[in-house]
């Protein structure tokens, strides 16, 4: 009996590491992996902005080295082209009760060839957190984003297209502290994003489909030096399938403010 039941255990892991080694679940991770890196982590700590107060600045994510094996053939990755991509991100502070915080923000990548590659996106997030008096801070944040991206993919000459819808909701917590004419704050956070990403295949018109849950978990350090210049660094975690860092610089400016 014990002999049985260590074959049948071993038949099952021989069963499930063949499952995912086929060629279709490879190239599913593939889209998974290129629709979380586009993805919006939260890049600010919770209750970061003041009503009226506006952060404009860059994001720049970076893109660790992806192995695009499929089958016999490896596909031609993100990280084949850049190991980084700008995106633009803007945030705007919103009124809220006593003790609140709340934000909204948008993130805009225009349809602009560079190497081969294109990728026109669309992003919207908003939040709210509670700012009690002292260095802590906790929030809730929700974000959607639509995204077109071409590129060579199947081989080099083509141009596949790889369309994603993303929306999620993630938790984060921050702790601030003050150093005079500037302050650091440490945060964290955890989430869930709901993916899905097609795949066009240019040269024969297939298309390509993966539907995934992810959970996500960040953490980073956002420094805030003098009145307006801003500086975020956080890495991003999805278990078993990505991890990569982000940075952002923006200016802090309220223009409704009186002088």
């Amino acid at each position: 009996m014990k002999c049985f039941l260590v074959c049948a255990a071993a038949l099952a892991i021989v069963a499930d590491s063949a499952r995912a080694q086929t060629m279709l679940d490879q190239e599913q991770r593939l889209i998974e992996i290129h629709s979380l890196l586009v993805g919006l982590p939260p890049a600010a700590a919770p209750g970061a902005y003041r009503p009226g107060e506006v952060s404009l600045g860059l994001e720049v994510v970076g893109i660790p080295p992806i192995n695009g094996q499929t089958g016999g053939k490896f596909q031609i990755t993100a990280s084949d082209h850049t190991p980084l991509f700008p995106r633009p991100r803007l945030a705007i502070g919103l009124p809220a009760p006593e003790g609140y915080r709340a934000f909204a923000g948008l993130a805009y990548i225009p349809p602009i060839t560079f190497r081969q590659v294109s990728s026109h996106l669309g992003a919207l997030e908003a939040g709210i957190a509670w700012v009690p008096e002292g260095p802590i801070a906790a929030g809730i944040r929700g974000h959607v984003l639509v995204a077109r991206s071409k590129s060579p993919v199947t081989e080099p000459g083509t141009r596949d297209t790889l369309d994603n819808f993303e929306y999620g909701a993630d938790l984060s917590a921050g702790y601030r502290l003050d150093l005079g004419v500037a302050s650091i704050t440490p945060f964290a956070g955890v989430g869930v994003t709901r993916l899905s990403g097609d795949f066009l295949v240019t040269s024969d018109n297939y298309v390509l489909t993966s539907r995934t849950t992810n959970v996500g978990f960040t953490g980073g350090l956002q420094l805030f030096a003098g009145r307006n210049v801003e500086g975020v660094a956080e890495m991003v975690v999805f278990p078993g399938r990505l991890v990569h860092p982000s940075f952002r610089l923006a200016w802090v400016f309220d223009p409704f403010q009186r002088r």
